[in-house]
């Protein structure tokens, strides 16, 4: 066989062999070449989705905390800690916000629906029970929700509620617990993050019981005692109310050589 033939017959073999792979090709694609670019697209599209929904829900954090920087009064905040209930820590904060601004009102004697120099600003009695009972509500509400969640790092809205719990029941007179609220902080805080919570705490429980011992005042004013008055002399005059001593033999002779009036008679002798 010539080099020529040997050359086209390599170069047939060549041919059927690239046939054969070309077909075998074709054959893979139409048997699985669709469920591959299917798959594709359908990773394509989880992708897209999951970036969509990232990015939605980052707005939606970015609005909840937009409103309740927005929010002053305590309705308003109310409001926010409804409509963004999970979102972040927007909820209690929410919460601890509306309670503050109820109680801040109570200390101040200033409602905050009125003008600071309005005839009405002042809160009535009636008003001021009907607050005190509505921040120590939301108080309340905001220590239930980090206690159900049992998060550490959440530990200080349930400490600034368990403040504000025993600020409500100090104004109200209960002291014993407004006690309870700051022992429980102080138990809370040991061996976490919020230590300076605990020392806080403490300082008010010993302040609590000061304000709890009872202070003895006297049945009937103490009048003092009458001071004595000086004379033109420069000694001490008896007051009105001792008994005035008799003159001695030589203070009754000086006064009879200054030319002084008649002297005095002599006391009784018994």
């Amino acid at each position: 066989m010539s080099q020529i033939d040997r050359r086209l017959k390599n170069m047939q073999q060549a041919d059927l062999s690239e046939g054969r792979v070309n077909d075998d090709f074709v054959h893979w694609l139409k048997t699985w070449g669709q469920n591959i670019l299917l798959g594709v697209l359908i990773i394509a599209a989880l992708a897209m989705g999951y970036f969509w929904w990232s990015q939605r829900k980052e707005k939606e954090r970015d609005d909840a905390w937009s409103e309740l920087g927005g929010a002053t009064l305590p309705a308003a905040l109310q409001e926010v800690a409804a409509k963004h209930e999970g979102k972040d820590a927007v909820s209690p904060f929410a919460e601890l916000l509306a309670a503050d601004r109820y109680l801040s009102a109570v200390l101040s004697d200033q409602r905050f629906d009125r003008e600071p120099g309005a005839v009405d600003a002042a809160l009535t009695p009636e008003l001021r029970t009907e607050w005190l009972k509505t921040a120590d509500g939301l108080y309340a509400k905001v220590a239930a929700r980090i206690t159900a969640t049992k998060n550490p790092g959440d530990y200080g809205f349930l400490f600034g509620a368990l403040f504000g719990r025993a600020a409500v029941a100090e104004d109200l007179g209960d002291l014993k617990a407004a006690e309870g609220y700051l022992k429980e902080i102080e138990t809370r805080s040991k061996g976490s993050d919020f230590a300076a919570a605990g020392d806080l705490a403490a300082k008010r429980i010993a302040n609590l019981q000061a304000l709890a011992t009872p202070v003895v005042l006297p049945s009937k004013p103490i009048a003092p005692a009458p001071a004595a008055i000086p004379d033109l002399t420069g000694q001490l005059a008896p007051s009105a109310s001792a008994p005035a001593a008799a003159p001695t033999a030589g203070e009754e002779m000086i006064r009879q050589l200054q030319g002084g009036s008649a002297p005095a008679p002599k006391p009784a002798t018994p």
